[in-house]
Parts: structure tokens; sequence; C-alpha cells
């Protein structure tokens, strides 16, 4: 039973890896480790034990203000995630908790919500791979479209809540906030992405090329908001994406008349270098690189940065 779980899929990070080792900077160091020991966590998608009060929270708090058609299978993820605490429970009271059921049942608390998010991350998978090529012919397809942007949703939260969450919740509000992260990551990002693909007619969808010696960089919060500060703790007021895909690609999703509108598509090395600053004061923990050059001019200009919010 694997207890290190990727909240960043390897198969995203390989296109900044070589021989399964990428570039990596945490607390001001760099470091080269293989990407099977980065953007994860022991036990991270691990189901905690959800009491009455905090379904009762969820449902009140964010099921009932969510689109219609997306509250049934809300609540039936809310079901499944309380489901294998409640059976433990329920076979201990019986009697009937013999050693290989609660494996069994354990089995199910620490994989279920992996095998979730990684069914999400396969079915998004192709169209991380053509936008690596350049294409984004998919988004002609309203089915591919909605998968896509369900796919960017569940990135852009499965981090960022948890990271800002640290930031402004007293220790016994954040309690509750880790026992319902798991379902409010789910539901939230089925909302944002239902949202988006909504009005995908109003959005500008575009790749960036970047043929300059300075390579884009990624973190371990890949997808962010470019239209808020990374200090920000409320619901921002524009919700604009950068996604770096490889290297030398990045995604930008933006409103029309964005301040973020690009003359072109192909970028300088000075605009490589202010995404890669946008990328790192985003990230959750770590920020990584095919090389340690952009790594270290990010950690030498970041301070001066976020000086700026």
């Amino acid at each position: 039973m694997g207890k290190l779980q990727h909240y960043v899929p390897r198969f995203y990070l390989r296109a900044w890896a070589k021989d399964e080792k990428i570039y990596c900077l945490q607390d001001g160091n760099i470091r080269n480790p293989n990407i099977k020991n980065v953007g994860a966590e022991n036990y991270f998608y691990r189901l905690q034990e959800l009491s009455p009060e905090d379904v009762a929270f969820l449902r009140e708090g964010i099921v009932k203000d969510s689109p219609q058609g997306l509250k049934s299978s809300h609540e039936e993820l809310l079901q499944a995630f309380a489901a294998p605490h409640l059976a433990k429970k329920a076979l201990q009271e019986k009697g009937l908790a013999t050693p290989e059921v609660i494996a069994e049942v354990d089995r199910t608390i620490i994989e279920l919500n992996e095998k979730f998010h990684t069914s999400i991350e396969e079915s998004f998978r192709p169209y991380l791979a053509a936008m690596q090529q350049g294409d984004l012919r998919f988004l002609e397809d309203q089915a591919r479209t909605a998968v896509f942007y369900k796919g960017l949703a569940v990135q852009y939260a499965r981090t960022n809540h948890l990271k800002k969450s640290r930031q402004i919740f007293q220790p016994e509000r954040f309690d509750l906030y880790m026992r319902i992260m798991n379902p409010l990551v789910h539901i939230l990002s089925s909302n944002v992405g239902l949202s988006l693909y909504a009005e995908r007619e109003r959005h500008n969808v575009i790749l960036l090329d970047n043929l300059t010696t300075v390579s884009f960089i990624t973190a371990d919060q890949p997808v962010i908001n470019i239209a808020a500060s990374p200090f920000d703790t409320e619901i921002p007021e524009r919700f604009e994406l950068y996604y770096p895909v490889s290297p030398q690609k990045a995604m930008l999703l933006l409103d029309p008349g964005s301040d973020f509108l690009p003359s072109s598509t192909t970028v300088s090395a000075t605009t490589v270098h202010l995404y890669n600053l946008k990328m790192a004061a985003h990230s959750y923990r770590q920020t990584f690189a095919s090389s340690p050059e952009p790594l270290a001019s990010v950690r030498d200009d970041l301070p001066a940065y976020m000086s700026c919010f």
C-alpha cells in the first residue's frame, strides 16, 4: 500500500525531466531529484472521517449553491468519500472487524481519492500532449473541451486551496478544512470547470511559444490565476489562467481585452522570466525546471517581485 501520493502528475513533469530527474527549487535550495520524489506528500489523498456536521457544512456552504446539474454528483461524491469510514465503524461495532477486512477498508481510505484523481489526470493527458505539440484543435469538440476544462480546474484547485487555507484559518478551522479538503477540491473544481466550459466562447485560449534560451519553469501549483496576487485569500474578481506545458510552451486562458493578451505568441526572454516569477510566487512548496539556471534567476529576483504586491 503506497503512502507517497503525487499531486503533480509525473507524466506532466517529464517535459522538464532528463532520465527521470528534474531540477527543483525548495526553501532556497536547488536540487536534482527523481520526479517520483517531488510534487508529493505521504497520504496526501487519504480520506478523513467526515462527521455529520462536516457533511452538513459542505452541503450548506458549497453544494447548495452549486450548479443544479452538478448537485446530484456532488451528493454521490460525499457519500462515496464518507462510506469507507462508516463501513469501518459498522464492522467494528458488529464484531466483524478482522485484520484482513480492516486492511481492505484502510486500503480504500488511502487509495480511493488517489484513483479518482488519477482517472481525471489520464482523461486530461491527451490534451496536455496536444498543447505540447502546439495543437488546440480539441477545443473544437464540445465533449473534449468539457473534459479539458474539468482537468484544468482540478490542477488549479488541488494545492491552491490548501496553501491559502494555511494562511487564513485558525487551527480549529484549519482542522475542519483538512477533514473536508478532498471532497471540497472535487466539488469546487467541478463547479469551476463547468463555469469555464459554459463561458468557453468568450475565452481566449492561447499557446505561447518560447524560442529563447530561458526556459519556462513550472511548480507544484502548475495552473495559476495570473490576474490575482499570490497573497489574495478572497475570491478573485478575475480568473485568467497560466499553465506552462513544457519548457518551450505555455497556455493562457484570458478574458476578452485582458491586460495579459500578448501582441505575439512568440515570447521574449524577459517575458519568460516574468511568467517564471509568477509561477514561483504562486507555488505551493516547490518550483521545477529543466536546468538550474532559471531557478537560480527566480530565486534571486523573487523577493523584489513579491514586494510589488
